[in-house]
């Protein structure tokens, strides 16, 4: 079976009948050996935070394009240690949600950003939410997340796990968590190329840790497999660490 469609919180929209099987170990070479896994640690490099206030989006959206040129940057710079080919996403602020994006139904409850692989392009809600505490590392993680996808995209990781066979809903929410979780972690990989450039404590990455895990559920993985995801990437700022297609089936559930 293929997947059929998927709604902006990431479920996929298909009742599929449950059952005991699992997609581990997964046979594709694209998502298993990706070049991208090979090309070393990110460059380190500097990417100082620009002053945000509480609810002030002028703040915010300034905050946010540095962040993003300095993701720019440093994929370039990866893109090309890797041998593939690199294109600088498009970015979307603003303050209030969609109806729909990426021709698909937005979910108000439940999504402060999305990236949409068909126009390569990061839409990020600057809403009184997201912007009521922005003084710790939430919004410069939740950027680097969704350039993390563009990533998934950039190399094929996106496109194959598209197409990737499942044999019911239970091996579909696990490859789902492969994805999701992979993201998580090229983030995090991000955020660790750079944090000597921030103005941060180990205390900022302890409390960012805390707010990520209560995504739990069957779509984000456990709270302790999204701390493992995040702290893989954090501690060594290496694309080669966010291999989760090649993980087992207990380190993506």
């Amino acid at each position: 079976m293929k997947r059929a469609l998927i709604i902006l919180s990431g479920i996929v929209a298909v009742m599929l009948p449950y059952g005991t099987a699992h997609a581990y170990p997964i046979k594709n070479n694209t998502l298993t050996v990706n070049a991208i896994y090979s090309s070393g640690a990110l460059n380190t490099t500097e990417c100082p935070e620009k002053p945000i206030k509480r609810r002030n989006v002028k703040l915010a959206e300034a905050y946010v394009k540095v962040v993003v040129g300095c993701l720019n940057t440093t994929w370039a710079a990866q893109f090309e240690k890797s041998g593939q080919a690199f294109r600088r996403p498009k970015l979307k602020l603003v303050t209030k949600p969609p109806a729909k994006f990426c021709a698909l139904k937005w979910d108000q409850s439940e999504q402060d950003a999305y990236y949409c692989d068909q126009t390569e392009t990061i839409f990020i809600v600057l809403g009184n939410d997201l912007l009521d505490d922005p003084s710790d590392l939430y919004l410069f993680n939740l950027v680097s997340m969704e350039y993390g996808q563009h990533v998934q995209t950039l190399t094929d990781i996106y496109s194959e796990y598209e197409e990737i066979d499942f044999r019911n809903k239970k091996e579909l929410q696990e490859q789902g968590r492969r994805y999701q979780l992979q993201n998580n972690c090229f983030g995090a990989a991000f955020l660790a190329s750079v944090w000597n450039s921030l103005d941060r404590s180990s205390a900022d990455w302890k409390l960012l840790l805390s707010q990520v895990k209560d995504w739990t559920d069957k779509d984000n993985g456990t709270r302790t497999n999204i701390a493992y995801w995040m702290n893989q990437g954090f501690n060594t700022g290496d694309p080669g660490a966010c291999n989760t297609w090649a993980a087992s089936v207990k380190r993506v559930a």
